[in-house]
């Protein structure tokens, strides 16, 4: 008996591994087919013929590193476009000339048209752009927007190569390069005009580099027409706006395929102190006195997140004033940027205030975002005193409110506030609209002695900007909106257009230590009296226009900065305002200015931004696209209604041979979680960059994904698995399992 049950275990355990060693062939056999699949198309979906014309590979074909997207086809790929971006920065003074050269190498054997995402300064004005072949470079001409791009496709048509930067948002832009040839470069040259921030003595650059991937709510009301119509128009714009993402997994390696090299050439006008780059290593050469060339430390960097400069004054006593001007066609154009006196409403009492944070808890903050975000409203809620009044409200795809209206900032209710911030996690999409509006209704309007504000925390990760933009001008009332934007790539555009709208201010914090400082700053601002009712005052006759007009109100640590068009440069210029119940006045010779080029450029992109946000105060489309295009076209600026285009003369595709549309797949911004992302972005966007009729054929709702790495950080084939070892594997363990099945049976019977 003891004999016979110690037998039965080890006869068990024969037939584990028998089920084990089955079960492992299994396994083997599966991954051999879905390795066999890589090795061939998919002859139901693909033909041979045009397995070719699209440009996709197999992974056998697959020799050096490369950046592949995924296609519905088994086993087929798409290689990526790879790009490599230099940027030089000349700065004189706050004005800064940027030269943007994108290096476009096509590394498959078909003839591709490669499209390229890029972020740009909100604010900026892209004026030029060139196209590079061989020794010979091709100008860029401004149109019409529907005009450059037929202009494009006739090349594009025709095997010419040709190239055209469109803009999608203000600061998102669109570079098209048709004609790659296998294993040819183009190099496509753009540049802009910029102006760097001036904020409490402290000049400030950033250089955006990475994308938000937007998320794109349905709009109110849409409803597919039957003849698309406005509902195709959207969704379109939702495509060119939402470019496919690089899986984490090519991260480490990126900088190898869209690195990003930058230096600048600062010239500041004054003796140097302090000059740092927040969030990259930088080397600074001050060789030349009041002069200072910074490069990276590292080598290039990949385009995952902002590059920021700042710099200072050495004896920390920051200029007042700086003005500059260019005489442009008989006309002369005026940049002043004025830093009231630090001391102004110091003294002044706080004034109570109701202050309703809204916190963004969406997937696209998952990670570092979130922690920010989290610390951030730690920070603001303990700024709050007795007297103050405070709601707090998050979102995702849905809406909640700690309490149902503003209450008392009593301990009991903040601890409630901070209990509540604490536990929030980041998850489901980013529909903003709701929150905002929540946040704007104000249901003690005829409360004057309370200031009523609204803090916004987000990294403005969606596409329906307009929507947002209407709700805050309709909705603003007393109430003043304060965005703050979380991350490595916040939007910016939404950020500072609706501070401005909202009559607030924007504060970026970008990483989990700027916290303390940016809400420190941003709450002494919000503490301090405003100025109001600013207005600039120019000689009898001399001012023909002033923008942003009116001058928008000043928070404490920020300067007037105006562009106007004059039609002499004499007198003086009196800047005036309302502070704390007294008048500020400033004078200023403009014989001060000192000559700089790119003045009238910045004039005429504020003038053409401050026209746009007159929609949402009741001006006529009609009237507001007729005076944007006229002020584009006089000053050669890529806007919604123009884009710059450049056509290589000579046809140099052959006749015969298809061409291959591809997007260039953008990286994740530094912090995001990848995961929390993708599950959230909308789905019928996510592309690889195929012509129309080969978009059905990828994975649908899916981003590409690019393969993973091998040790030395270069993108290699992901799929294919050791399917003979595994095989033979599984075939041994079935050998193992029969004789010691066998044994034990013997034992038994003997």
């Amino acid at each position: 008996m003891a004999s016979g049950h110690s037998h039965r275990p080890a006869g068990g355990q024969a037939w584990l591994g028998l089920i084990t060693a089955i079960a492992v062939f299994g396994a083997s056999l599966f991954f051999w087919s879905e390795a066999h699949a890589d090795a061939a198309p998919a002859e139901s979906q693909l033909t041979s013929a045009e397995f070719a014309q699209a440009g996709m590979v197999r992974l056998s074909e697959i020799n050096e590193g490369a950046l592949l997207l995924k296609t519905v086809d088994g086993g087929l790929y798409v290689p990526a476009p790879l790009v490599a971006t230099d940027i030089r920065l000349d700065i004189a003074g706050p004005i800064v000339r940027a030269i943007i050269t994108q290096r476009f190498e096509n590394p498959s054997d078909a003839w591709v048209e490669a499209t390229y995402v890029f972020p740009m300064p909100a604010d900026s004005g892209v004026d030029r752009l060139r196209m590079q072949i061989g020794d010979r470079f091709i100008e860029g001409e401004i149109h019409e927007r529907e005009q450059a791009r037929q202009i494009y496709e006739a090349a594009r048509a025709n095997g010419q190569r040709a190239s055209l930067v469109e803009q999608e948002r203000p600061n998102m832009f669109t570079t098209s390069v048709a004609n790659i040839g296998p294993g040819d470069t183009i190099i496509v040259q753009i540049e802009y005009q910029d102006v760097a921030r001036l904020n409490d003595g402290t000049f400030e650059l950033r250089v955006p580099l990475a994308i938000t991937p937007r998320y794109i709510p349905q709009p109110e009301g849409f409803v597919f027409a039957a003849d698309g119509g406005e509902d195709l128009a959207a969704l379109a714009d939702a495509m060119r706006i939402t470019p496919p993402l690089m899986h984490p997994s090519a991260e480490p390696g990126a900088y190898l395929r869209l690195p990003v090299s930058i230096r600048a050439d600062l010239q500041p006008g004054f003796a140097l102190g302090q000059v740092a780059s927040q969030y990259h290593a930088t080397l600074v050469d001050r060789s030349q006195p009041g002069h200072a060339i910074i490069s990276l430390a590292d080598g290039p960097i990949p385009a995952n997140r902002d590059f920021v400069l700042t710099w200072r004054p050495a004896d920390e006593t920051a200029p007042s004033a700086a003005l500059f001007t260019e005489a442009v066609d008989g006309q002369t154009y005026l940049l002043a940027q004025i830093l009231p006196p630090a001391t102004l409403g110091a003294d002044t009492p706080r004034r109570p205030r109701e202050t309703i944070f809204v916190i963004d808890n969406s997937g696209s903050m998952a990670g570092a975002s979130m922690r920010q975000a989290r610390e951030a409203l730690v920070a603001a809620l303990s700024r709050l005193e007795p007297g103050d009044r405070f709601n707090l409200i998050r979102f995702d795809n849905t809406m909640e409110r700690v309490f149902p209206a503003a209450v008392d900032a009593t301990p009991a209710n903040i601890a409630r506030a901070r209990r509540f911030a604490s536990r929030l996690e980041a998850e489901g999409g980013t529909v903003m609209l709701p929150a905002l509006r929540a946040a704007l209704v104000d249901n003690t309007p005829q409360d004057t002695a309370r200031v009523r504000q609204v803090v916004f925390l987000t990294d403005g990760a969606i596409g329906n900007e307009a929507e947002l933009f209407t709700a805050i001008d309709q909705g603003l009332g007393r109430s003043r909106l304060f965005p703050v934007g979380i991350g490595a790539a916040p939007n910016t555009y939404f950020m500072s257009r609706a501070a401005r709208l909202g009559r607030g201010t924007f504060t970026h914090i970008g990483d989990v230590n700027e916290v303390a400082g940016a809400m420190d700053a941003l709450f002494t601002a919000l503490e301090r009296p405003v100025m109001t009712d600013l207005d600039a005052l120019f000689p009898a006759g001399a001012l023909s226009e002033i923008w942003p007009a009116p001058l928008p109100d000043l928070y404490y640590g920020e300067p007037v900065l105006l562009t106007a068009r004059l039609a002499g440069p004499d007198g003086v210029m009196r800047l005036e305002g309302a502070l704390a119940g007294s008048t500020w006045q400033q004078d200023i010779a403009l014989a001060e200015a000192r000559p700089a080029r790119g003045v009238a450029t910045l004039w005429a992109r504020n003038r053409i931004r401050a026209l746009e946000e007159m929609r949402f105060q009741g001006a006529t489309p009609t009237a507001i696209d007729a005076s944007v295009l006229e002020t584009a076209l006089d000053f050669h600026l890529v806007t919604r209604l123009t884009s710059l285009v450049a056509v290589d003369a000579t046809p140099a595709r052959p006749v015969g041979d298809q061409l291959v549309q591809r997007d260039v797949p953008l990286m994740v911004p530094h912090g995001w979680d990848f995961e929390a992302v993708m599950d959230d972005r909308i789905g019928p966007v996510q592309h690889a960059g195929l012509d129309p009729s080969m978009l059905s054929r990828l994975r649908p709702g899916q981003a590409p994904d690019a393969v993973p790495l091998d040790a030395d950080g270069v993108p290699l084939p992901a799929t294919a698995t050791p399917r003979e070892l595994l095989m033979g594997l599984g075939g041994l363990m079935m050998l193992i399992a029969l004789v010691w099945l066998i044994t034990n049976r013997e034992r038994r019977l003997w």
